[in-house]
């Protein structure tokens, strides 16, 4: 039980470190009404910032459900993305939309996220070391 929680240090808090990863993330995805931004960080445990602004859904109880959806979905995949600070934002059209097409469109940002991750999070080898 103690991985499916969202403790307070998982969460991304202040405008500072939502700027961070706002200000060029290496890592960005999009899937329709979905947005994911992400920045490696030196260390420390995966943190997630949602942002559902009125914009892109009228309606709070929609931005509710969208940030429901997401947190749940993170909560799955939060122990393979240690060092990574993540935003999940939506964009128009994300009312439209009902659980399971949010969940599959997460599950398609984690799945191109976590086949891009291991380029990022390893640092590149010099050619000059694996001469022989």
């Amino acid at each position: 039980m103690g991985i499916s929680r969202f403790p307070r240090q998982a969460r991304l808090l202040k405008p500072a470190e939502f700027r961070l990863v706002f200000d060029n993330p290496p890592l960005r995805f999009s899937a329709g009404e979905i947005l994911l931004l992400a920045k490696p960080k030196a260390s420390g445990a995966a943190r997630l910032g949602v942002v559902a602004p009125k914009k892109a859904c009228r309606l709070a109880t929609g931005r509710n459900r969208f940030k429901r959806q997401v947190r749940e979905s993170y909560r799955h995949r939060q122990h393979v993305l240690d060092r990574l600070d993540v935003i999940i934002l939506a964009r128009s059209g994300i009312a439209d939309l009902d659980n399971e097409g949010i969940r599959q469109r997460l599950d398609t940002l984690w799945t191109r996220l976590l086949k891009r991750l291991p380029k990022v999070l390893t640092p590149p080898q010099s050619s000059e070391s694996s001469s022989d």
